[in-house]
């Protein structure tokens, strides 16, 4: 499933791949000597990221990853196996410290992973993670859509309504509703 969930999201459909430091925010690569700030953040307000998706650290910014170079893709394709497994092991964690190890579909679990590698779904979406496990597809369709799903006029949220420069956020988020929709179907 592990190879399945990297080839996925390093396809140009998820994240895609970019072999040179690139702002995830703007999706430009990230001119030679620009700086971050405190929080690890770019001029933009975006992140560094490289590769597919992989999150570049301020420990990792200009030492293990330098601006301006581009890195062979089989090295960045570890760090995304890395990732992923990283992810698999939180999402797993989760499920056996919380939900009493409940027994999911290998198909809920590779939306959990890929949803826990681009929105960290247990911290930042827990409802939304929550429903999935129980297999609440509706609800947690709502959970990505809606800021608090009990009261839609409060507004949606960030991935489904994204701001200015973040567009790539509702594309994806709509692929994963379609998605969790044949979930429904299936049962």
């Amino acid at each position: 499933m592990l190879e399945e969930i990297v080839k996925e999201l390093s396809s140009n459909s998820e994240e895609g791949y970019r072999g040179s430091i690139y702002d995830d925010k703007t999706g430009k690569i990230v001119d030679k000597g620009t700086p971050i700030d405190e929080e690890g953040k770019l001029p933009s307000g975006g992140y560094p990221t490289i590769g597919t998706g992989h999150l570049v650290t301020k420990d990792e910014y200009e030492s293990k990853y330098e601006t301006g170079k581009v890195y062979p893709k089989k090295q960045l394709d570890k760090v995304l196996y890395d990732d992923v497994l990283k992810k698999e092991k939180i999402v797993n964690d989760e499920i056996k410290n919380n939900y009493g190890d409940k027994k999911i579909s290998d198909d809920v679990k590779k939306i959990l992973i890929k949803t826990t590698f681009w929105l960290d779904a247990p911290n930042k979406f827990p409802m939304f993670f929550n429903a999935m496990v129980n297999s609440k597809y509706d609800e947690a369709i709502n959970n990505l859509i809606y800021t608090d799903p009990s009261a839609p006029e409060k507004g949606m949220t960030q991935i489904y309504d994204p701001p200015e420069g973040m567009a790539g956020l509702k594309e994806r988020t709509l692929k994963y509703i379609e998605a969790i929709k044949k979930l429904g179907i299936k049962q």
